[in-house]
């Protein structure tokens, strides 16, 4: 890549981070507004239409954009960096994200995005369920995929004697996570109700969510532990956006738990809804950080130890 290429690429990508968290500040905003519009009016089509358009979008934009960031971030490793794979699998992870996306946000939703809504009504109420259904078995398997990256990266520390530990804060975030998923299996998955019953392969494949959270709190929490030293610099960055975004899905999906029994009192469950555009910004982030300080890295501007650290040869 040349240098004046290189330059521009830097410059667009510079201003990802801002648009990122203008953008889910914004829409946050815009959600709030909705809220405040149903609480005058008693309608509860702001909402809808709230979730519908602009908060599918924000969703799926965000998808895309993580696919993207991590693919050029998979491609600017070389062969032989351990970093190469980790990235590879982030991007399917991100792709799976982004399908499971679609499924839900656009097919699985009746509204005039859904290209489904146009057929017969009794036909497109059946697909459109079934959209939903299938695209919520992508969660697992996109979350499967980002911890197999994650193990690279953290061979990449352990191989370059950098690998951290985990402080009391960090175990006080594995135990609120872990006691959750403890708790859910007790009271959800070994229900009593389920006795006897045989399960399908879609119950079996979504249960396994909240373990693959679990997993990936401690994957994330550990690198970057493992980055510290490095000051809140891009690369540090990056790793504290996925940290953030692994922490915030675990919280929507404990909201999402208390909502369903009653457990929130009013004026938190809306908090728990607002609370997946998070983490979708966070999973953006990540790359974005990264793929900055390689294109800085390329430059010339930092050094390209710090920016790929910790890439192994």
């Amino acid at each position: 890549m040349s240098y004046s290429l290189s330059s521009a690429a830097e410059r667009r990508v510079s201003k990802l981070p801002r648009i990122i968290l203008i953008s889910v500040a914004l829409l946050l905003a815009a959600g709030v507004a909705a809220r405040a519009a149903w609480w005058r009016t008693g309608d509860e089509a702001w909402l809808r239409l709230f979730f519908s358009y602009p908060g599918a979008l924000f969703f799926i934009a965000c998808s895309a954009l993580e696919v993207w960031l991590s693919f050029r971030c998979w491609r600017e490793f070389s062969a032989g960096d351990l970093l190469r794979p980790a990235w590879l699998l982030i991007m399917v992870s991100a792709a799976l994200q982004l399908a499971g996306g679609l499924l839900n946000q656009i097919f699985g939703l009746d509204s005039r995005l859904n290209p489904l809504t146009r057929l017969e009504p009794r036909r497109a109420h059946d697909l459109i369920a079934a959209s939903a259904r299938l695209g919520q078995l992508f969660g697992p398997f996109y979350m499967a995929f980002l911890a197999c990256g994650l193990l690279y990266v953290l061979k990449a520390c352990r191989r370059n004697g950098i690998l951290g530990r985990l402080r009391s804060i960090d175990l006080a975030l594995l135990a609120l996570v872990v006691i959750y998923t403890a708790n859910y299996f007790a009271t959800v998955v070994f229900a009593p109700e389920h006795g006897g019953r045989v399960l399908g392969p879609a119950t079996i494949i979504s249960w396994s969510s909240d373990p693959l959270l679990c997993v990936l709190l401690f994957q994330a929490i550990l690198i970057r532990r493992s980055l510290a030293n490095m000051g809140l610099g891009l690369v540090s960055r990056c790793w504290l956006s996925f940290t953030a975004a692994i922490f915030l899905t675990s919280v929507g999906d404990i909201g999402l738990w208390a909502w369903s029994r009653g457990y929130l009192p009013q004026a938190l469950v809306m908090a728990s809804w607002y609370v997946w555009f998070l983490p979708s910004a966070a999973f953006a982030l990540g790359p974005a950080y990264q793929l900055l300080a390689m294109l800085r890295a390329a430059r010339g501007e930092i050094r390209l130890e710090a920016a790929a650290a910790p890439a192994a040869r």
